[in-house]
């Protein structure tokens, strides 16, 4: 009787909240992300703005919308771009992050940039999204931010929802 009533106990949460405005500020820190691809294109990566992406079946998606800037070391010429990426938030306990798992590139805007410029953009954006996004946190939590009264609160599962995510706790 005592344990269902820590359970359904209404002082403690049992979910927490994240704007996708937060999240986007807090991810900001670690831009730009900045790529050399074979010393014929840097690319920079700049204001991450993440929002809810579409359900499908139980998985739903966070997309990540990315300003590129794109130049040509031995031109000297430089095109902007936009890159939107996606990826399913998980939780790992063990060190208390919310991360990524299977990111990709969904799409890329290129102004005036050629074929051949927006291709190798397209594979360099795509790298930049598994090696540096997927499995890598975007939240990470303090010890003393799932601690509430003495108990420590386990999140169970991430929804996605319009307006941000949402860690359900047990």
């Amino acid at each position: 009787m005592m344990l269902a009533g820590c359970i359904s106990n209404p002082i403690l949460p049992n979910e927490i909240r994240f704007t996708y405005k937060e999240l986007s500020e807090r991810l900001t820190k670690c831009f730009p992300i900045e790529k050399n691809v074979a010393g014929l294109l840097d690319i920079k990566l700049t204001r991450p703005q993440i929002s809810a992406g579409a359900e499908t079946g139980e998985i739903s998606l966070l997309i990540f919308s990315v300003d590129a800037e794109v130049k040509l070391p031995l031109t000297g010429k430089s095109s902007a771009a936009s890159v939107i990426i996606s990826g399913v938030p998980r939780y790992r306990s063990a060190t208390r992050e919310i991360f990524l798992t299977n990111t990709k590139l969904d799409s890329l805007r290129a102004d005036n940039m050629p074929h051949a410029l927006s291709a190798a953009l397209a594979r360099a954006a795509a790298d930049i999204a598994r090696d540096y996004l997927d499995g890598k946190a975007i939240y990470s939590f303090k010890e003393d931010d799932l601690r509430r009264y003495g108990l420590t609160l386990n999140p169970q599962r991430i929804d996605v929802r319009r307006e941000g995510i949402v860690l359900i706790m047990r």
